[in-house]
């Protein structure tokens, strides 16, 4: 945390029918949600590479696209425990065959069946999949001890 916040790449991909590809995430902070594919940057590498080699790692599936979408903050609250700019990337075109990384699943859900994590569920207002109103995806962060805001 002395360096400044942590940066990560997160994909969102959306099939046909409206479902959402989503991982149980192995390690960090929210280890055992549900969540989209993703991690972290690492030094000198692209964000977009980032994006798609955590998409391949995570999934299995490779993107013909990713394009950028947004941009979060998010903290632990109180501060301390981590610190991440997470920048949320469109994927579009996958090809591959799931396959989800060592202790790890992969699925893909409909967004009115899932209930989402919080950080999930910021994320599926944003891209418009889900409505939710503000105060209450802040309440659900708050419970869970996380601060996240939209920068871009």
């Amino acid at each position: 945390m002395a360096g400044g916040p942590g940066v990560s790449a997160v994909v969102a991909c959306v099939d046909d029918v409206g479902r959402v590809l989503i991982v149980r995430q192995t390690a960090g902070p929210f280890a055992g949600a549900w969540l989209l594919p993703g991690g972290n940057v690492d030094p000198n590498e692209r964000l977009e590479d980032a994006a798609r080699r955590e998409l391949v790692e995570e999934t299995g599936y490779q993107a013909e696209s990713v394009r950028a979408f947004a941009l979060y903050e998010v903290r632990s609250a109180p501060a301390g425990r981590f610190h991440f700019l997470v920048h949320l990337f469109r994927g579009a075109g996958l090809r591959g065959t799931p396959r989800a990384e060592a202790g790890s699943e992969v699925r893909w859900s409909l967004p009115a069946e899932m209930d989402p994590h919080p950080n999930l569920a910021v994320a599926l207002v944003d891209l418009g999949l889900i409505e939710r109103d503000r105060a209450s995806l802040d309440r659900d962060l708050a419970g869970i001890g996380v601060e996240m805001r939209r920068v871009l």
